[in-house]
Formats: structure tokens, C-alpha cells, sequence
């Protein structure tokens, strides 16, 4: 394998690094990092290697078997041996020549050279036993702390957040704790881990020759991840054992003294022996203070931490990530199996890198191999100077995540030494007998004005001592600690321009200084190694040392499902949903509603997530009434599997949306009607029950049709017909009088109007008049080009075909539907502005049929646009809460849209879906305060938090303005929305500039009313 040169560090991560990627590139065109990949795999000799997955293109991490070199013969014209004094010379070198001695012998030479070679400071570890490593003198018990919450949480549940944390250091403290050491890691986020799981989890839907496959789709999806540098934080606590008694290290350095002569005949045995003992010792150790390590991790198993013992794989990385600071990340192959590290094995820690420093410079050079290349890194750590008084959780982020947003995957190293309350105590009333000695010193023996620090000092450590004194929840537990944080850059004057970004994040509140000592600094972070200086000290309580939070992050999401687009609170890095977890796992609604205001990108979100769901193998409906979405089902790996039904226009078929035809009845054989179901193991007799209630469903669907199709016909008439007192009497009377079976259609009830009308059995003048007027209106109204698809031709109930299972993903488009402009008055409205309710409303439920006729055991998407036409109707809102209760019983991942979250929270109070909704997306909703306080609602967050500045400002970044010498949208034209999964709100940035293989996509969902976007030349 031919190595790279020297590289820049992110380039571990660049899949794109021979090649820059291409400015403008050309819809559905692929990545040229790994489209010559393909190109290559094409004319390889084995032609599946060209449907291999991306992860099979990786790099095989395991280690190769040596190549079996050949023993050279004995040449026949060898020199001749040597006689006489050579014999007893050769005697002599037989006895050496035995595989064991020659074996000791080169391995004591190889030990001296190492000692001459070797760098001047060696590591201070000398083993590791499960998860405790262990110097001469000290040992320390690593545990791992999962990443934790902290985005969109109400400011008392922070607090509760840092006061927990607070409260596991103060237990440590006075379960004899003296020390602990702190390391924050990072680890690539599994990028190719998520390959792998959303292969097994999607059923993937049939390649489609010349277009993008399956294989490549994930590839392409890789790709783009991976030009984010996507990290995840690994936050260990390094618990410090009390220390080994001398007669244990002195045992312990005579067995290491003993290891040269281990294999002797004579003075092996002894040396094997020795080196038992010392071992032997060493666990006993352990042994004596297991109740102490008990103690330990249950305080750090507990509420805040929630930590556990390291695993043999957790303590591998932090050897090996410490050990390789400022090269890049590598999680791959360093799973060595058991765990345990003999110092021969920790040893080979000081080989991984090769560290330089030139003194004056104030970095440290890093050179080393990671995945077959060479990098150099260039190393600065820095340390927490003078902080000012934080207020943490209400204006700032914790102090150790301030640094998070740039981007840089910042590690962390903390030594801390924790003081109980009576040694606090003491120490703070030494310092006050020094002020108030200084203070006599100036009054009494020179009769001079004392300076003012001297009694300001006083009073504080005065008010430090009685806050101690009468504190009882242990958070006035003090601690003294050096804050370490390492930036690594790929030059100098990289490292060095971050380091400014970095110290100018954490200012004015917190000095971040770069120390003289960078060598010693960088290995502090190695466990064992000690102190590097004592220069910034930072002594705190608990409380405020626990305000740093170093762990938490954006969390959101999982790692299996489609991506939604990256986190952009704390840290950037993928954002992926599981459509179907709420149904799968955790049995909830699929309901999801899409607030934002027009033009705020909400749609093409969506699309993007139906896109992703059928290539995964759902069935899609998408109602899309203005029809940029029909380009979905254009598109090249959807041929032949995808559908547009036009709802309106010259192509419309009339009857489509007949109320009687879209409602359809309940399937006999649905598993709900089984009398073996759990819900009839109580009745007396189950096939009766099971028959009963098919039939109560069954006069259920027939009152739900009468109703539809009473509300169809109100939304036609005009407000001052509907306001008429005998309106709702005619049109429910001539429903009732066609019934609900699914042979009838809105014509009947037209006719039954008319019958009404001629008073042939009715001698109420008024409802007869009314009769008249409303069949009037509703048959002018019907004779519309739009109404055909409402009113089938006579003689025909309409369209009722079952839906096509070999169809994935159906639009239904509306062509040339007038919708009512905004605020405008309804008696206004043209009869073609009229009918689009109508319209709109049994589109809905056309959608809602083509979801529900599908078996329950198949994923569905279901993709509705314009939700504020269904709340204006009780049927509507019925059918918006059907989607909320059954989408989980027909695992329906029901994507809602809607400008006002009053949609669905219910204008008067009634109708509140927000208990329902598991999943929340909440776009721009153009500042208004209403809209606002109904989304706080909706994402189940407090009013009064801070919350509304947040939502106040979503949308796309930079200034939106005409004018172009000052417009600055484009900076940054993702969307941003506020996202809730279960209990996880997080801030997220619908950006896809990398996802360069859906080109071909997102020219489908473009939307904008431009030349380009509709079809025209740019």
C-alpha cells in the first residue's frame, strides 16, 4: 500500500481528498471521490465487487499474516571452517547459538538500545487491570459517563442538571476520595456503523438501471457526512485509589529490575517467582479496598453521572487517544480483546507518535501513521485562567461547551483535588488569621489606613466560611483543579488562529492561557503522567466545577434511520431519525406536524424525508395541492413504481373524491375482528363480540360518510347561506335520506335537496324556501370544471379501485386550484376560491384511504400539505385526529403541515392533538407572538424561559433584504428548525450542501417561482 505524505488532520475524514469537489455540479451527478471508485470496480475482474456497499470499501483493519520467508541453503563452495583455537571459539559460540539464550540475549540488547533511543521522559504507567491503571505509586479506577442533554431543557432542570453532578463529586469527596483526573475524548461519529444498521433496517426498493442504486445511494450519503468531521464525546472520571504502600512498590520495582533474567535457568525461577509475588500484591491491594471501589461507582452510577466501570474497548481508546493527541481520530482497530496492560504493552504507547518542540514556539509537533498515511499535527494546550462569576444555565452555555460551536473537536483534561469541609474549613481560617494579621500589621504597628483588598478579602473568605458552615447538601465541598484544553491544527499558524477563535469564545468571562511546557502538557493528558505545573490553579465549589458539563451535547435522533439534517446548538453532527421507532419501540402516534410560514423551506423537508423513506422500502402519499412534488415520482429510481393522480383539471376523473367511494368500509378480515385477539379473551362468547363490533365499525363508516358529505356541500354555500337557521336541517335531512351506503354520491343528495324544495312532504315554508335556494347554489356550484371529481357522471358512483401495491410512492397534485388569499373575507371568495375547501378536504381523506387500505404491517409516509383546510370542519378535524390515534396501529409516519400550530392545538381549546404528538418539526414562523406561544406548547417547553427569542429567529441566517450590496441570506441559505423526537429538542440545520448525489433531487423539490425552477433555461 503506497502511503500518503504528510497531511492536514481533518484529512482522515475528507473521502474527498484527492479531488476538491466540484463548484457546480450537475443534477445527479456522483462524488468524484468515489465515482472513479466505481469506474474502477467496473472494469475489475470481478464484477460484484461493483455492488459492494460503502463500508466494504474500507480499509481492512485487521492485521496481516506475515509473508513466509524462504531459509537460505548452505552454498557448496562455503568457505572452509576454521581449525585449532577456532574449535574451543566455536565450542563456545554453540553454547550461544541455544534459541532461548540467543533469544535473551537480543532482547537485553534491543532493552539498552531502547533506553539509549528512547525519549529522556517515559510514561509513568506501568499496567492496566481491567479498568484500573496503575503508576509506581497510584492507582485509578476509569468510568465512562454517557453523553447527556442539555439543549431546550427549562433553566431548573440545568440547574438540577449541574447541581446533580455537583452532589456525586461531593459523595466521592467524603467517601475518601482525594483526586480525580478528568479526560474529555472524542470518537468519530459511525458514520459507517450507520451505513451498516440503515442497510438491515430499510427493505430497500428494486435498482433501477441508470440510475443512482442502492449501494451508491449510501455511499453518497457517507460521503456527505463525513465532509462535517462528525465527533462524539466520550467523557471519562479517573477516580484516584488510595495510594500503594512502600512495601509494595518496592516489591514491584524488584520484579521489574527481575525481568531481564526471567528466562535464566537458576535465577529465572526466583525472578518468576518474585514477579507472582509482586502481582499477587498488587491485587491483593485491590482486594482490601473493593468496598471502596463499590462505594465509588455507586455514587458515579448515580443521577448526574451515570457513569460505568470502563470497558476493556473504552479503556483502549483513552491509552491510545491520549497517547496520540494532535494526530486524527481513529476508533477503528484498537479493541485489543482482554484489556489488561503489561507495561511491555504500554511501552508501545510512547511509539505511536513522535513529538517535537522548539523551545519559543509554544506548540508541540505531532508526527504519526493513522490508517496507512503520515500526519504531522501541530499541538497547543491550553489552561483556564481567571474566570469571572458565570451565570450558568440562565445567559451562558456551560463553561466547558463554550468552545463546542467552532467546530473543533476539543479534548479535555482536568486534574482535580478535592478538599473535604473540615480541611476547607481549616485552610480558610489560616488565610484569615494572615489578613487580619496584615490588617494589625498596617493599624497597630504603623498606624497607617490598611488598602481596601485587605477587608474585602476578609469579608470573603468570612462569607466563604459561614456558607460552609451552614451548608448541609454537600455542594459547598471545595476543589483545587487544572483545566487543560488541547487545539490541534494542520500548521502553526493554524493551530494558532484557533487558538485565538477559541480565547476570544471564551471572553470577556474566562481567560484561556497558552503556557510555556507545551511538551509536559500535552503528555498530562496520558493517565499517570502527573502534574505538568501548579501554575492557574482554579479553586471552586462543587457546584460551579460542575458547571462546566463538559459531557453534554446535542442530542437527538438516532443512528439508524433517514437523516434530517445536522444538530447546530452545541456541536455539528448528523441528525437521523427513525421514522418508525415511535410505532416499532416505543408505541406512540406517528402524527408530526410541520409548523413554519410559507416559503420556510418545510416542504422540501419534507420531500426529502418521503424520499429517503421509499428508497428505504415505505409506501409514500404525498398531497400536494400547488404540484411541484409530482417531480418525486419522476424520478429516475422510482420509475415504474410511482404514480400522480391529478385531483383536479382536464386529466382529473370525475367521481374521484366522492365522498361514499373515498370512506371505505372496515375489512372483515382485519386482525381486529379475530375473536382469538387479546381483545376478546374476556368475552363469554369472542365470535359474537368480534362480530358485533365489525358491525358497529361498519355503521360507523356509514355515519362518517353522511357527515363528510354534509360538510362537503356547507363549504360550498356562501357565509350568509350557511348563517340561514334552516341550512343545516336541509342539507343532514337529504344525507339522511340517501344514507350512508357506498353506492350513493353527492349527486343523490343534490336530488334529495331538490325533492326538499317541491314540498311535496313538507308544509314548512321556510326549510322549503331554504331547500330551493341551497339546491340552486350547490347545482350551480356542481356544474364548476373543478366539482367533477366531487360529482360522478349519472349512472356512475365514481372511482373505488383498491389501492395498486406495486405502486410505492403516489402525489396527488390539484392543477389550477384558486386557493383564498390570505385575511381575505369568505363572502368574497369566487365559486372557484369556494370549492378548493372542498377540494382540499377530500383530498385528504383520498390520502388518508390510499394509507389505510395498505396492510398494517407495511411503513407508510404520509405527506399532507395545507392543514388548515381540514381544521375548518368537523369531519376534517375528525380525520386529523384519526391520523393522530390509528397511525400507530398502521404504523403511518403522518407528516402534517400547517403555518399555525393552532391547527393543532384547536382554535377554542377543543381538539388539542398536542398530547399526541411524539415528533415536532417547527420551522420560521415570521415572528409572530401567537404563533410562538402555541409552538412552545406544542413542543411541551415553559413560557418565559428565553424560548421565544430562539423561535423568534428561525429561518435561514444572515440579513433578508432586496438590496444587494447589503443581503447576506445567501451566507447561509439551510433552514432551521426546532425539532422534538420523545424528550430530545434540539436545534437543527437543514443543510445538504454535500449530498451532491441528490442533485437530481432537490431540483425536483425546488419550489421557487424561477425560470430554472420551472422548467425553463437560466
Amino acid at each position: 500500500m503506497t502511503l500518503q505524505p504528510d497531511n492536514e488532520i481533518a484529512a482522515l475524514f475528507d473521502p474527498n481528498f484527492d479531488e476538491p469537489e466540484p463548484v457546480i455540479v450537475p443534477p445527479g451527478a456522483l462524488p468524484p471521490s468515489w465515482a472513479a471508485a466505481m469506474a474502477a470496480n467496473r472494469s475489475a475482474a470481478t464484477p460484484a465487487s461493483a455492488q459492494e456497499l460503502a463500508w466494504s470499501q474500507a480499509p481492512n483493519s485487521s492485521i496481516a499474516a506475515p509473508v513466509p520467508v524462504a531459509a537460505p541453503s548452505p552454498s557448496s563452495d562455503a568457505e572452509p571452517e576454521p581449525t585449532g583455537k577456532g574449535k574451543r571459539r566455536e565450542k563456545k559460540r554453540g553454547r550461544r547459538g541455544d534459541p532461548e539464550a540467543e533469544f535473551t540475549r537480543q532482547a537485553a540488547a534491543a532493552k539498552k538500545r531502547a533506553d539509549r533511543e528512547r525519549k529522556a521522559v517515559r510514561l509513568a504507567l506501568v499496567g492496566v487491570e481491567g479498568n484500573v491503571t496503575r503508576t509506581r505509586r497510584q492507582s485509578t479506577a476509569w468510568f465512562v459517563q454517557p453523553p447527556g442533554p442539555w439543549n431546550m431543557r427549562p433553566v431548573g432542570k440545568q440547574r438540577r442538571y449541574i447541581q446533580n453532578e455537583g452532589l456525586v463529586v461531593a459523595n466521592l469527596a467524603e467517601a475518601g476520595v482525594t483526586g480525580l483526573h478528568r479526560r474529555l475524548v472524542r470518537t468519530p461519529w459511525p458514520v459507517r456503523q450507520w451505513a451498516q444498521a440503515h442497510d438491515g433496517w430499510a427493505d430497500p426498493i428494486p435498482d433501477v438501471p441508470g440510475a443512482l442504486s442502492w449501494a451508491d445511494y449510501l455511499r453518497g450519503q457517507q460521503h456527505a457526512m463525513l465532509w462535517g468531521n462528525p465527533t462524539q464525546k466520550g467523557r471519562y472520571w479517573g477516580v484516584e485509589l488510595p495510594p500503594r504502600s512502600v512495601l509494595a512498590q518496592g516489591v514491584d520495582t524488584v520484579g521489574q529490575w527481575l525481568v531481564p533474567v526471567v528466562d535464566w535457568p537458576l535465577l529465572g525461577k526466583f525472578a518468576r517467582l518474585w514477579r507472582k509475588w509482586a502481582r499477587d500484591a498488587f491485587l491483593g491491594e485491590q482486594r482490601a479496598i473493593a468496598d471502596h471501589l463499590a462505594t465509588i461507582e455507586r455514587h458515579l452510577s448515580g443521577q448526574g453521572v451515570n457513569a460505568k466501570p470502563a470497558t476493556a474497548a473504552q479503556m483502549d481508546y483513552l491509552l491510545l487517544r491520549s497517547a496520540t493527541l494532535g494526530l486524527p481520530l481513529n476508533a477503528d482497530g484498537v479493541i485489543s480483546g482482554a484489556g489488561d496492560w503489561e507495561e511491555s504493552d504500554v511501552a508501545a504507547l510512547e511509539d505511536l507518535t513522535t513529538l517535537e518542540l522548539t523551545p519559543g514556539d509554544g506548540y508541540t509537533t505531532v508526527c504519526g501513521q493513522v490508517g496507512g498515511r503520515d500526519y504531522t499535527g501541530y499541538a497547543i494546550v491550553l489552561t483556564v485562567g481567571r474566570m469571572a462569576p458565570l451565570p450558568i444555565p440562565e445567559k451562558m452555555l456551560p463553561w466547558q461547551v463554550i468552545g463546542d460551536p467552532s467546530g473543533e473537536p476539543l479534548e479535555w483534561s482536568e486534574r482535580i483535588s478535592l478538599k473535604t469541609k473540615g480541611q476547607t474549613l481549616r485552610s480558610l481560617r489560616r488565610l484569615t488569621s494572615k489578613i487580619e494579621a496584615q490588617f494589625d500589621h498596617y493599624t497597630v504597628e504603623h498606624d497607617q489606613v490598611p488598602p481596601q483588598e485587605l477587608a474585602e478579602q476578609h469579608a470573603l473568605a468570612q462569607r466563604v466560611i459561614s456558607d460552609i458552615e451552614e451548608d448541609h447538601s454537600g455542594l459547598s465541598v471545595r476543589t483545587e483543579g487544572w483545566y487543560r484544553v488541547l487545539v490541534v491544527g494542520s500548521s502553526p499558524e493554524e493551530a494558532k488562529e484557533k487558538v485565538s477563535l477559541l480565547q476570544e469564545m471564551y471572553a470577556p468571562r474566562i481567560r484561556l492561557e497558552p503556557e510555556h511546557g507545551q511538551y509536559q502538557l500535552l503528555r498530562e493528558f496520558i493517565p499517570g503522567e502527573p502534574l505538568a505545573n501548579i501554575a492557574h490553579c482554579r479553586r471552586m465549589n462543587v457546584e460551579a466545577l460542575s458547571a462546566g458539563m463538559a459531557a453534554v451535547g446535542d442530542r437527538i435522533g438516532d443512528r439508524t434511520g433517514v437523516v434530517v439534517g445536522q444538530t447546530a446548538s452545541i456541536a455539528p453532527r448528523p441528525a437521523v431519525w427513525d421514522l418508525f421507532a415511535a410505532h416499532e419501540k416505543k408505541h406512540k402516534s406517528g402524527l408530526t406536524p410541520i409548523v413554519a410560514v410559507p416559503g420556510s423551506g418545510k416542504t422540501f423537508l419534507a420531500g426529502m424525508l418521503v424520499y429517503q423513506a421509499v428508497r428505504a422500502g415505505a409506501y409514500g402519499v404525498v398531497l400536494d395541492p400547488s404540484g411541484p412534488l409530482k417531480k418525486l415520482a419522476q424520478l429516475p429510481e422510482f420509475r415504474g413504481i410511482a404514480e400522480v393522480q391529478a385531483l383536479t383539471g382536464r386529466t382529473s376523473r370525475p367521481g374521484t373524491l366522492n365522498p361514499y367511494r373515498v370512506i371505505v368500509d372496515p375489512r372483515r378480515d382485519d386482525p381486529e375482528y379475530d375473536p382469538a385477539g387479546p381483545d376478546y379473551a374476556d368475552d363469554a362468547d369472542p365470535v359474537a363480540a368480534a362480530q358485533s363490533q365489525y358491525e358497529a365499525d361498519l355503521r360507523a363508516a356509514e355515519a362518517e360518510r353522511i357527515s363528510v358529505a354534509v360538510s362537503v356541500l356547507k363549504m360550498m354555500l356562501t357565509p350568509s347561506r350557511l348563517e340561514h337557521q334552516w341550512t343545516e336541517t336541509v342539507l343532514q335531512t337529504a344525507a339522511n335520506m340517501v344514507g350512508g351506503d357506498r353506492r350513493h354520491n353527492l349527486s343523490e343528495v343534490l336530488a334529495a335537496i331538490a325533492t326538499i324544495g317541491e314540498g311535496k312532504d313538507e308544509t314548512n315554508v321556510d326549510l322549503i324556501s331554504c331547500a330551493r335556494s341551497i339546491y340552486q347554489d350547490l347545482a350551480m356550484m356542481s356544474q364548476l370544471s373543478e366539482a367533477r371529481v366531487l360529482f360522478p357522471e349519472e349512472g356512475t358512483i365514481g372511482d373505488g379501485e383498491d389501492v395498486d401495491r406495486n405502486v410505492r410512492l403516489t402525489v396527488l397534485t390539484m392543477p389550477g386550484l384558486q386557493l383564498p388569499p390570505e385575511g381575505t373575507d369568505p363572502a368574497q371568495w369566487t365559486p372557484q376560491q369556494r370549492m378548493a375547501g372542498p377540494l382540499m378536504h377530500m383530498a385528504a381523506w383520498m390520502a388518508n384511504r390510499l394509507v389505510y387500505e395498505l396492510p398494517r404491517y407495511e411503513r407508510k409516509v404520509l405527506f399532507l400539505d395545507e392543514n388548515k383546510y381540514l381544521e375548518q370542519t368537523g369531519a376534517g378535524r375528525t380525520l386529523n385526529l384519526r391520523i393522530a390515534r390509528d397511525s400507530r396501529k398502521y404504523k403511518v409516519r403522518a407528516l402534517v403541515c400547517s403555518q399555525l400550530p393552532d391547527d393543532y392545538l384547536g382554535v377554542d381549546g377543543t381538539d388539542d392533538k398536542s398530547a399526541l404528538t411524539y415528533e415536532v418539526i417547527i420551522g420560521d414562523l415570521g415572528g409572530n407572538a401567537h404563533a410562538i406561544e402555541g409552538a412552545l406548547k406544542l413542543l411541551n417547553l415553559p413560557l418565559g424561559e428565553g424560548y421565544e427569542s430562539l423561535l423568534a429567529g428561525l429561518g435561514g441566517g444572515g440579513e433578508d433584504t432586496l438590496d444587494e450590496d447589503t443581503d447576506t441570506e445567501h451566507l447561509d441559505q439551510a433552514r432551521r428548525f426546532i425539532v422534538k423526537m420523545a424528550d430530545d429538542i434540539e436545534l437543527i440545520r437543514s443543510d445538504w450542501t454535500h449530498y451532491v448525489h441528490l442533485a437530481h433531487v432537490f431540483d425536483a423539490l425546488d419550489s421557487r417561482a424561477t425560470r430554472a425552477a420551472m422548467g425553463g433555461g437560466a
